[in-house]
C-alpha cells in the first residue's frame, strides 16, 4: 500500500516538494516540505502515534557517505541506528539539485532554452574540477562529526530484569566523582579531532581525484548546490542570469512536462515503487 503522508526537507514551494509531487501525485497521499532534517526521526513517530494505522514516511538528502561503492538508482533505506524503525528514505544523491543538473534531466526540462549536451557537459567537467578538493575537505568533515550523545543522567551497575542502571554508593563523595567523570565522558564524545579531520580528509583526496570513485560518480558524491555556484558563470553566458534562474527554468520545464518524469531517470522510478510498496 502506498504511504499515506511523506515528509520531506526543504521549504514550502521548495525544489524537493515539488519535484516529489511530479513524481508521486497519484502514487501517494499527501507530501509535506517540514524545513530541516534534523529531528525529523521524531515528527515521523509523533505523526505515526497520532494516526494510528497510517502510513508514514520521511525522504532525506543523502548526505556525504563514509564508504563510497558505486551509484545507485534505488533510494537508500532510513532506519534507527538499531535497525527496529523504518523512517523512510535517503535520496541516492547528495541533494536535490543533484538531479536538477544532471544532463538528462536540464536537457528534457529546458527544451528549447537547453544548453547544448556537449557546452553543457564541458561546464559540468570544469565545476567539478573546479570544487573537487573542497568536497573532499566537505566529506571528511561530515565523516568525523560526531553524533549528538543526550547527557545521561545516571549511572551504575545494570540491575533486574530491565537492566535498570543504579549506582552502589550513593554518598556525598560518590556523586561528586561520578559527576565528573559523566560530565567528561560526554565532552570527550563530542570533541572533533583536528587530526582525525586531516586525516581522513587526506585518505579521501584520491577519490576525488582524477578517476577516483567519488569524481567519478560526482552527481551522486558531490554537493549539488556547490556545483551550481561552480556553473554560474558559464550558465551565465548562455543567457541565465544567475544559477537561481537556471534552477527555476529547471523546475518550471519539470513542472510544465506532460511527460510522466518517473521515467527520465531510475532513481525517480525507484522511488515510486518505494512509496507505493511502503510497510512499517
Amino acid at each position: 500500500m502506498p504511504v499515506d503522508v511523506l515528509l520531506c526537507e526543504g521549504a514550502e514551494n521548495g525544489p524537493d516538494l515539488r519535484i516529489l509531487k511530479k513524481i508521486l501525485t497519484g502514487h501517494c497521499g499527501e507530501i509535506k516540505a517540514m524545513g530541516g532534517k534534523y529531528g525529523m526521526g521524531t515528527r515521523v513517530m509523533a505523526l505515526r502515534e497520532a494516526r494510528p494505522g497510517a502510513r508514514i514516511a520521511a525522504l532525506l538528502d543523502g548526505d556525504f557517505q563514509q564508504d563510497w561503492f558505486a551509484a545507485s538508482a534505488a533510494p537508500r533505506p532510513w532506519e534507527s541506528d538499531d535497525g527496529n524503525l523504518v523512517f523512510g528514505w535517503r535520496w541516492a544523491r547528495k541533494e536535490i539539485e543533484n538531479y536538477l543538473i544532471d544532463p538528462i534531466i536540464v536537457a528534457k526540462s529546458l527544451g528549447r532554452r537547453a544548453v547544448g549536451d556537449d557546452g553543457y557537459r564541458a561546464l559540468l567537467d570544469e565545476g567539478v574540477e573546479h570544487i573537487a578538493i573542497y568536497q573532499a575537505a566537505r566529506t571528511a568533515l561530515s565523516n568525523c562529526r560526531r553524533r549528538f550523545q543526550d547527557l545521561p543522567s545516571g549511572w551504575g551497575r545494570p540491575r533486574g530484569k530491565e537492566r535498570h542502571p543504579f549506582p552502589d554508593s550513593l554518598d556525598l563523595a560518590a556523586c561528586t566523582t561520578q559527576l565528573r567523570d559523566v560530565a567528561l565522558k560526554h565532552a570527550a564524545e563530542q570533541i572533533v579531532s583536528t587530526d582525525d579531520v586531516v586525516r581522513r580528509f587526506t585518505e579521501l583526496l584520491p577519490e576525488f581525484a582524477v578517476d577516483g570513485v567519488r569524481r567519478r560518480d560526482f552527481l551522486w558524491t558531490f554537493a549539488g548546490k556547490d556545483l551550481l555556484v561552480a556553473l554560474e558563470s558559464g550558465l551565465q553566458g548562455y543567457g541565465f542570469a544567475s544559477v537561481r534562474a537556471f534552477r527555476e527554468y529547471v523546475l518550471l520545464g519539470i513542472e510544465s512536462t506532460l511527460e510522466d518524469i518517473a521515467t527520465w531517470l531510475p532513481e525517480w522510478a525507484a522511488l515510486r515503487s518505494c512509496i507505493e510498496a511502503f510497510s512499517i
